[in-house]
């Protein structure tokens, strides 16, 4: 049994590969109330019976990488990292080391399961865009802050604002400041990732590339964006698996 972990910047998500197949699949959030990454509580929840080996990407950075490392130490672990060029992918960075492993599975496993050009956007703690050809050329992408990212951005420049806001429906006319914010916040962030899709279909050469999915927010950040999404929630872990060499079977 294959363990494949996706440490992003505020929760690991995992999946169990058996035979070519996930048999199982969940995520761990480790960043407590006061902001703090708790790494070592984290690894001691993750399903470890039985497994022969671990396979990683992370966006944390080599200090933190060193302390799951520590953690992971009893068990056969291997940590991946993005390439110029491999898996036949070319990256449109100059240096790879800036662009971050979660993406670089992202793209890999979007290029080997679909065929044609195509923008990925992995809605988490960021939002991010690519673009990439039918070649696997890298074109490029963008980041920006998720929705927890603009509300806290908001509240640290702003005396006495409340941060304990949660979206649960949009008010385009709002009538107290917490429906304000977060009906603000969500329609900002929906409104700019339909107008850097159109933005990216005019940059590629492509008239109509397909637009593949991913990430913890994307239901709620893309409900009403009104195009033809593809949606692959497990798309890093399946690239996670594609570098590992482990699976060809994940479509």
């Amino acid at each position: 049994m294959k363990l494949l972990l996706d440490f992003g910047n505020s929760r690991c998500k995992w999946a169990l590969l058996d035979e070519e197949q996930f048999s199982d699949r969940g995520a761990i959030s480790y960043v407590d109330d006061s902001g703090q990454l708790q790494l070592a509580a984290t690894t001691q929840q993750l399903p470890l019976v039985g497994i022969n080996s671990i396979h990683i990407v992370s966006v944390l950075g080599k200090k933190l990488d060193a302390q799951i490392a520590t953690a992971l130490a009893p068990y056969d672990y291997h940590f991946y990292t993005s390439q110029l060029s491999a898996h036949g992918v070319k990256l449109a960075y100059v240096d790879a080391t800036q662009y971050g492993n979660d993406r670089y599975a992202a793209l890999l496993a979007a290029h080997q399961l679909y065929a044609g050009s195509k923008i990925i956007i992995d809605c988490g703690t960021a939002i991010t865009f690519d673009a990439i050809d039918d070649t696997g050329q890298h074109l490029g992408g963008l980041i920006i802050p998720g929705y927890k990212a603009m509300l806290n951005g908001l509240s640290n420049n702003t005396q006495q604002l409340q941060q304990d806001i949660k979206h649960k429906e949009l008010h385009l006319l709002a009538k107290n400041t917490k429906e304000a914010l977060s009906s603000g916040t969500m329609l900002c962030l929906q409104m700019g990732i339909k107008g850097i899709i159109d933005k990216m279909n005019g940059e590629m050469r492509a008239s109509s590339p397909m637009i593949v999915v991913t990430g913890g927010a994307q239901e709620e950040v893309l409900a009403s964006i009104d195009l033809e999404l593809i949606k692959e929630p497990d798309l890093i872990l399946k690239g996670l698996s594609m570098l590992a060499g482990l699976s060809t079977n994940l479509g």
